[in-house]
């Protein structure tokens, strides 16, 4: 079977020089508490309300005035400490309050201190500044780098690593090759440590897993068991800076399996400059990445299509690479990380919109609603912005594109609910709740044949109608089918009328064993004739016809004939011969039968030399044979004399075969 191999998605480029950009941005980890003052509020009364009804509320509510911004009517209320949160939703309660609000902490704005910043222009194109002044991650939000591996020892990423495996052939889980260790910095390096670059990613943590050789290859088994492993311990991003053409359901499964997980998994779309897919890219649970360049543009070497998602630069990136170095490359590779520090930022700022336990699906529509448009086509959503990204709110959601389709399931005799009913519109299926209720979600626009089902229940169909973003209803009820009857009865021996135990009985479409009293149920029979066969080891079969009634039981009683047990074959002793193994001497019997050795067969035989006498007896082997041993036989003339042979199913033939041998050992030899 021909395996596939991954290639990196990279271009390496080493360049020595690029035009300077500064960058603000803000200081590192802000403390939660030093958001808004714990014990300080602003609170905006409405127009009408007078200074002693603004008093009494205050009263009420255990807020001191501290001071009055005057031209814009605002007070600055002291709280009880750390209450702030709670007041100012207290006062935002009451029908004479505008407004109320914390007091929030404001702070200057500093520029990290990593001195290749100047070089990461990329940053700024998709505006990491501004989006750090929203949200810089977390060290609990995880990166899984699947590629060549990461340099452990690096001084802009080895903090960041929290956990290492290996799953391909190389020695070693450190990064030898560049290519891991350049993605990794991209994503989320260490930012504002005085060292190198900053990652998009800010805070957040790598894992290295390695599922490309040395040599920048490794086979889709590896990255399948990567992706797998990463979803499993805790990734909340996966980068695949990788690929190759050929398409793999194992693949696509692991992708599923982490999405299913809650993962977000970015993808390199490609440098093949073609609208071809590439894998693992491709599938829809990944985010298809292409590249951009400084004047964002499409890179010519960058795949495009409708497959693709989003762009991110790919051209002339500044990152880390081995031996404690950093260099330029290209690719989408490069621009592949982008998108996974991104992910990690939009991770701290979403929240579970829809109820279905995971944010992965937030975070992806945070990032392809949040693009620019670059006026390019196929690269899906556009460029990546990250400020508009982390800023949500400020961007509308896509409209939906699935609806639903909901109703319950009752019995058409007396309503009740039929719960465990399934329901299906022919691609997906449910079941009802115990209220008969069911809702299939997650339906296109269009129309659709809903089938319901119930075991004892005849099948309903009806056609409906579903649009985008509403709930179709589809009521059903189901009648009874007729309760099924049964055949059953006894099976016994015609000789003396013993029960049969055991023994197999069948209509053609069902079957059951008669227990040790000879009796035998079959269930669930439909209406019909049916033609009743009993059988049992042994024994002749037996056939009847039976006709069952719905609801009844019919009677099926069989005697069976005990057939004829078969005559016994002849054995006979085909062989008596002798040997010497150093001093020992070994009488080798052979037992055979018109059909070949036999085995099993008991074999006693008594041996003398003339001074001593010896009994063996022993069981043949497959061949027919047994062997026995006098140790240290001394000389003489020996007798080996068949006592008996015996066998189940055979009986001996002494009209054949040999009964005794003769041996003459001189001088303790042969």
């Amino acid at each position: 079977m021909k395996k596939i191999i991954v290639a990196l998605a990279v271009t390496i480029l080493l360049v020595s020089s690029f035009p300077t950009i500064v960058f603000a941005v803000p200081p590192d980890n802000p403390a939660a508490a030093s958001d808004f003052s714990s014990q300080q509020i602003m609170v905006k009364f409405k127009p009408d309300v007078s200074l002693p009804e603004a008093a009494r509320i205050h009263r009420q509510l255990g807020g001191q005035v501290k001071e009055t911004i005057a031209d814009i009517g605002v007070q600055v209320v002291i709280v009880p400490k750390g209450q702030a949160l709670a007041k100012a939703r207290a006062y935002s309660a009451n029908a004479k309050v505008a407004y109320a609000e914390p007091d929030y902490v404001a702070q200057a704005l500093d520029t990290p201190s990593d001195p290749y910043l100047f070089r990461q222009w990329a940053l700024t194109v998709v505006k990491a500044v501004e989006a750090w002044d929203i949200t810089r991650g977390s060290g609990d939000i995880r990166v899984a780098i699947l590629d060549t591996g990461i340099d452990l020892d690096h001084p802009d990423l080895a903090s960041k690593i929290v956990s290492n495996i290996n799953f391909t052939t190389s020695p070693t889980v450190d990064g030898i090759c560049d290519h891991g260790t350049h993605v990794a910095g991209i994503a989320a390096a260490c930012t504002n440590n005085g060292i190198g670059i900053a990652g998009l990613g800010y805070s957040s943590s790598l894992m290295n897993v390695k599922v490309l050789r040395d040599d920048g290859l490794g086979y889709y088994s590896w990255i399948a068991q990567g992706i797998i492993w990463a979803a499993d311990n805790g990734a909340d991003v996966i980068n695949l800076s990788l690929g190759s053409t050929g398409a793999s359901s194992t693949l696509e499964a692991a992708v599923n399996y982490a999405w299913s997980k809650g993962v977000v998994i970015v993808a390199a779309a490609g440098n093949d400059g073609s609208t071809s897919p590439f894998y693992p890219a491709y599938y829809t649970n990944c985010i298809a990445v292409a590249a951009t360049d400084g004047c964002d543009m499409l890179c010519s070497w960058s795949n495009r299509g409708d497959w693709v998602d989003v762009a991110a630069p790919g051209s002339y990136i500044y990152s880390t690479v081995t031996n404690n170095t950093y260099k330029f490359m290209s690719g989408t590779s490069v621009a592949a990380p982008h998108v996974a520090g991104l992910a990690a930022l939009v991770f701290t700022v979403v929240s579970d919109s829809n109820g279905n336990g995971r944010l992965n699906d937030e975070v992806r529509a945070r990032i392809e609603t949040g693009c620019d448009d670059i006026g390019v086509s196929g690269i899906g959503s556009g460029r990546i912005n990250a400020y508009e990204a982390g800023a949500g709110g400020t961007i509308p959601p896509p409209p939906p594109t699935t609806g639903s389709i909901a109703g319950k399931v009752t019995d058409a005799g007396d309503g009740s609910p039929i719960a465990g009913a399934t329901v299906s519109d022919g691609a997906r299926t449910v079941t009802t709740d115990p209220s008969g209720q069911y809702t299939i979600t997650g339906v296109p626009q269009g129309s659709y044949t809903v089938t319901a089902s119930a075991r004892g229940y005849s099948t309903a169909s009806q056609v409906v109608s579903v649009s985008a973003g509403q709930t179709a209803t589809a009521n059903f009820a189901l009648a009874k089918l007729p309760s099924p009857g049964g055949i059953a009865g006894k099976i016994t021996d015609s000789a003396d009328g013993s029960a049969i135990a055991g023994a197999t009985v069948t209509d053609g479409a069902r079957t059951a064993l008669s227990d040790t009293n000879g009796q035998y149920i079959i269930s669930d029979v439909p209406e019909g004739t049916y033609s009743v066969r009993a059988s049992a080891a042994g024994y002749s079969a037996s056939s009847q016809t039976a006709s069952v009634t719905a609801g009844q039981t019919s009677t099926v009683n069989s005697a069976l004939t005990r057939l004829a047990a078969p005559a016994p074959e002849p054995l006979w002793v085909q062989s008596i011969t002798f040997g010497m193994t150093g001093n020992n001497l070994r009488v080798t019997i052979k037992v055979v039968s018109a059909s070949g050795g036999v085995a099993g067969a008991q074999v006693a035989v008594g041996l003398t030399n003339g001074v001593q006498n010896w009994n063996f007896s022993g069981t043949t082997d497959t061949p027919g044979l047994v062997s026995f041993t006098v140790n240290k036989a001394p000389a003489g003339t020996y007798v080996a004399s068949i006592a008996n042979v015996s066998a189940a199913g055979y009986i001996r033939d002494t009209a054949q075969g040999v009964i005794s041998a003769t041996y003459v050992l001189k001088g303790g030899r042969r």
